[in-house]
């Protein structure tokens, strides 16, 4: 490249360090090597000479172009393929050849155009070998032009618009070449085919490049012939006076200087493009990923609130049977502890049996049955809530999404997801396989059983909680309320035993109420132990997947931040370079 005033090459350091970033976000983002090292031999070219590059068919005629347009046998003609590598053509003092690295070839040439400019020559885009296309695949995005030839006889082939659409896709300019024109047979076959090449392009691809008509073989002729006359003649026909007037203008100083900056543009905004459409899908999914985890919370939440709500009806069975010893109690008291039963108050083994039979009761086995329906309902619910996970997540596993996009960019993302909902789902429908109901419902049962017998009747052991209630309602009540003191004095009559059985009556209210009050502390606290280590052990089994889906969206957000700010930078250099007075 000539040297650039300040301006430009203020504009060359922009580019650089546009480039620079881009090759450090591929790095971060996990792109494959290849896009990075695209961005990287991008950084490099914009030192470089004019890159033009020539593109088509390997029977279009490309050699044949190329030795017309330097006016030398330099590139080899043939029916077959005859271009299996790159070909990089510069200027040198004497033809020389080699190799540089693996399916390039430099070839060093006396020819004054090749002084500012460096021609690409590249094997057929519907080469038999298909290395051959790759190839050229390539080498087009550090192309500044490209000419791509196509043949009179078979112009704008299928294969042909689907290679313009990738040259197209990385913004280079184009100017496409219609040669071996001579065998249209005139003017108005030309215009014909120019009509179907420019209409094709513009419908299909968008696109409207300049079009010139050739005949290389021509041209060839006419810059061997011997007279003035004979090779102005042969030039006129062949068109190539229109094309090389054209490719002067456009490579003037200027030109080439604003086509060259231009062209690292393209590979910014293709690679933005492609993976700003990644970055955005994956953003898409990662959205509905967060919904799928705020609706497993969700569910959890409302999972804890009903259980703690019919919890609480559960428990108020529970109390209303100590509540309804109570009540009895209180009216045994009424009747019994007064002077007509006297001689009954003294058989203090009687008192305890009607005590038990009339005031006990049933308690202890209703008691017990509402705790064992307690925890088969627990179970049950936990054990529900389990599967219903199992079935959300197995339904975001096979939620539709297009895997050749999110994928596309060569990093594990899609991988790493997959493999974190399948463990998640893993873990839950192992934990919903073994759930042993019998084994779960017992562990609960002893845990709340044990609980209440350690904090309402220490000394009494780990029994039943019906038995536990049972021998502080009788006994103990028996023993604390005085009745069978009372009946010793009872010869004073009418004044001693009513206080004694409004004392025994408060007493085994008192008493009663405070069993009740410590009962539904322990069983409530200890049901919170079971329903949060069983919620816990729910969000454990989602967490994976939770945390993957909120740092993935973090790096998927500054990932979209900073393709937005280079796309940025890259539309304000392609403003000012694109500016009159560059």
């Amino acid at each position: 490249m000539r040297i650039l005033d300040d301006r430009q090459q203020a504009l060359v350091e922009r580019e650089r360090k546009l480039l620079q970033e881009l090759v450090e976000f591929l790095k971060g983002f996990g792109a494959p090597g290849d896009d990075a090292e695209l961005v990287r031999r991008a950084l490099l070219d914009v030192d470089e000479l004019f890159l033009l590059v020539i593109v088509g068919e390997f029977n279009s005629g490309k050699s044949a172009f190329i030795n017309a347009l330097l006016g030398a046998e330099v590139s080899e003609e043939g029916v077959t393929p005859t271009t299996d590598r790159i070909t990089v053509l510069r200027h040198g003092p004497e033809p020389t050849s080699r190799e540089r690295r693996e399916g390039v070839l430099e070839r060093e040439y006396p020819n004054d155009f090749l002084h500012e400019v460096s021609i690409v020559d590249t094997p057929g885009t519907n080469a038999i070998i298909r290395q051959h296309e790759e190839l050229s695949r390539g080498f087009v995005p550090r192309s500044d032009l490209v000419l791509f030839v196509t043949s009179a006889e078979r112009p704008l082939t299928e294969s042909e618009r689907g290679y313009l659409e990738m040259i197209r896709d990385w913004g280079k300019k184009i100017v496409l070449i219609v040669n071996k024109a001579d065998l249209l047979g005139g003017e108005e076959s030309i215009d014909k085919v120019r009509s179907f090449v420019g209409d094709g392009l513009k419908s299909t691809l968008g696109l409207a490049p300049p079009i010139f008509f050739v005949s290389s073989t021509l041209a060839q002729k006419a810059k061997r012939a011997s007279s003035e006359m004979e090779r102005d003649a042969l030039l006129a026909a062949s068109g190539f006076g229109e094309l090389e007037r054209y490719v002067s203008d456009v490579l003037d100083e200027e030109g080439r200087v604003r086509i060259k900056l231009e062209s690292p543009l393209g590979v910014v905004e293709e690679l933005v493009r492609r993976y700003g459409r990644t970055v955005g899908e994956r953003l898409s999914l990662l959205e509905d990923d967060f919904r799928t985890a705020e609706n497993v919370e969700a569910q959890l939440g409302e999972f804890v609130e009903d259980l703690r709500r019919d919890f609480e009806a559960r428990m108020a069975e529970i109390e209303n049977t100590v509540r309804a010893m109570n009540e009895r109690g209180d009216a045994w008291f009424e009747e019994n502890i007064r002077l007509g039963r006297f001689r009954e108050l003294l058989r203090r083994e009687k008192v305890e049996e009607r005590f038990r039979k009339e005031v006990v009761g049933d308690t202890e086995e209703v008691i017990d049955s509402r705790v064992d329906e307690l925890v088969d309902w627990l179970v049950d619910r936990n054990l529900r809530q389990w599967r219903s996970i199992v079935d959300y997540v197995e339904r975001r596993r096979q939620a539709g999404y297009d895997e050749h996009l999110i994928g596309e960019v060569g990093d594990n993302f899609e991988y790493n997801r997959s493999r974190v909902i399948q463990s998640v789902g893993k873990t839950a429908s192992e934990v919903v396989r073994d759930y042993d109901r019998d084994h779960e419902a017992e562990k609960i049962a002893l845990s709340l059983q044990d609980a209440v017998a350690r904090t309402a009747a220490t000394g009494i052991g780990a029994v039943g909680i019906g038995t536990v209630i049972v021998a502080l309602a009788s006994t103990r009540f028996l023993d604390a309320t005085g009745i069978v003191a009372a009946a010793i004095i009872a010869g004073y009559g009418l004044f001693i035993l009513p206080n004694r059985r409004r004392k025994a009556r408060r007493e085994f209210r008192e008493k009663t109420d405070a069993l009740r009050e410590r009962l539904g502390e322990v069983v409530r606290r200890q049901f919170e132990s079971e329903l949060n280590r069983s919620v816990e052990r729910m969000r454990e089994a989602i967490a994976p997947y939770t945390r993957f889906v909120r740092v993935e969206h973090t790096r998927m957000s500054e990932a979209r931040e900073t393709l937005n700010e280079v796309q940025e930078e890259a539309s304000a250099l392609r403003t000012e370079i694109g500016a009159p007075d560059l």
